[in-house]
């Protein structure tokens, strides 16, 4: 049996921006078909200057474990492209192994 990971999103979002709400609309449609977890971090808020400094040109952005996949204007195709391209990238360095349990002899 083999579990897939599941993997942790962080989108970067902004004050009074209208592509931030679309990327959560877009994020929660995805969602339904590919579970994650997902975090956001409001650029503009205290503490996270550096984000701001990244970022604020180019909200929302969205990171797949902590690596940027997208920023700007993007949806649900994308969303599911860079999902996609995560668990295949976790299937090649991660492959299933055999059990190390030797059967049962009676």
């Amino acid at each position: 049996m083999s579990f897939r990971r599941i993997p942790r999103l962080t989108l970067f979002t902004g004050t009074n921006c209208s592509l931030c709400v679309t990327a959560k609309e877009e994020l929660a449609k995805v969602k339904v078909r590919h579970p994650f977890e997902l975090s956001t971090v409001n650029i503009h808020e205290l503490g996270n200057e550096s984000w701001k400094k990244k970022y604020v040109y180019w909200i929302p952005a969205l990171h797949i474990e902590g690596k940027e996949v997208l920023k700007g204007r993007w949806g649900e195709e994308l969303i599911e492209e860079a999902l996609t391209k995560w668990h295949q990238d976790q299937d090649q360095t991660n492959p299933t192994k055999e059990s190390s349990i030797p059967p049962c002899s009676s």
